[in-house]
């Protein structure tokens, strides 16, 4: 299935995933698949820039799988923000958000099972800002964006952003001739 996410042009209505925002970014990415393979992880599939066709002139790159990976691989640790997907392998459901929260980032996440309890139980226990349960980066209009940890600070995209420069007041009024409360 990863090998059919469709890779194009951003105009194109078959397009899945589009262009890297630059070459920088790029060869940042190209790079993380290096030194995952040079700390022992397998390429599954992808992996390289894509060289042919109308897309040879653009940075685009193949969704890529990295498997074998330990979690205290660089791969497993830092930000790729790219189309790499890292596999680590887990024992049981409490394993999984250990592994999920030993990183120093947070920004978001996902789980997938046909138990919805048990996806939402850990949904609440890994520490990103964003998770998503059966589905990703679907992201309705108005729902806020940021991390945990070093993966930013504060919410963007929402109307919560505003009480960071706001106080809360409280005015209670009592309108009535008759005494309302304790005094």
């Amino acid at each position: 299935a990863f090998n059919n996410i469709k890779v194009g042009l951003p105009w194109k209505k078959d397009t899945v995933m589009g262009s890297q925002i630059d070459e920088r970014q790029l060869n940042k990415i190209l790079n993380y698949v290096e030194i995952g393979k040079k700390e022992g992880a397998r390429v599954i599939c992808g992996g390289h820039r894509i060289t042919d066709g109308e897309l040879a002139k653009g940075c685009f790159m193949q969704p890529t799988i990295l498997a074998d990976v330990d979690n205290k691989m660089r791969v497993a640790q830092e930000e790729i923000f790219g189309p790499v997907l890292v596999a680590v392998k887990f024992k049981d459901e409490d394993d999984a958000i250990r592994i999920a929260n030993e990183s120093d980032y947070g920004l978001g996440g996902g789980v997938w099972s046909h138990n919805i309890n048990r996806a939402l139980r850990v949904a609440r226990k890994v520490n990103t800002g964003r998770m998503w349960v059966n589905n990703y980066n679907n992201i309705p209009a108005g729902a806020s964006f940021g991390g945990y940890k070093k993966s930013g600070y504060g919410r963007e995209t929402n109307k919560m952003i505003l009480d960071a420069y706001s106080e809360m007041k409280n005015i209670l009024i009592s309108i009535g001739d008759e005494k309302f409360g304790l005094y």
